[in-house]
């Protein structure tokens, strides 16, 4: 059986967007104990995520055995409009999945397929400083009712292949 395709993910415009500080970013695991994403200019170094159904799932060669899942959290139960983005060790949220992106170079973005319930809950990304030191990734969701906050932008995620 060949293994699943490695892939890295890194941020990218909302389309007919200009680039913003926070283009073409990796997202990485904080680490120390904080499973928060953190955004960083380049590629992590010690894992590389591949798509296991509809989660994401990041490996790593010196930690055999152990998978860490992307999360989309929601634990304020989604009415500050957005939420934490995870990678949490055994975790993944069910439902990610990469559609075609446009522009020239047609990157596949990841979205969020929501599940059949009538109710929509995924919006988007959007990218924060806040209190890691690094950019942070949050989702938003449907209960967003106004603007972002003036340290926040709106981001899409896309994967590059390794």
């Amino acid at each position: 059986m060949a293994p699943n395709p490695q892939f890295f993910l890194k941020t990218a415009p909302l389309p007919g967007e200009p680039p913003s500080p926070y283009t073409n970013l990796y997202l990485r695991h904080h680490g120390s104990g904080i499973n928060s994403v953190v955004l960083t200019p380049a590629p992590p170094k010690f894992i590389k995520g591949h798509l296991d159904g509809k989660r994401i799932i990041f490996t790593s060669a010196s930690h055999e055995g152990r998978q860490w899942g992307l999360t989309l959290r929601t634990d304020g139960g989604q009415r500050a409009g957005w939420e934490k983005v995870e990678i949490v060790e055994d975790g993944g949220s069910d439902g990610l999945v990469f559609s075609e992106g446009v522009g020239d170079g047609k990157e596949e973005l990841l979205e969020f397929e929501e599940e059949d319930s009538g109710e929509k809950v995924w919006k988007g990304f959007m990218v924060c400083e806040w209190a890691h030191g690094h950019p942070q990734l949050f989702w938003v969701t449907y209960q967003l009712k106004g603007e972002l906050p003036s340290f926040c932008h709106r981001v899409q995620i896309v994967r590059e292949m390794l």
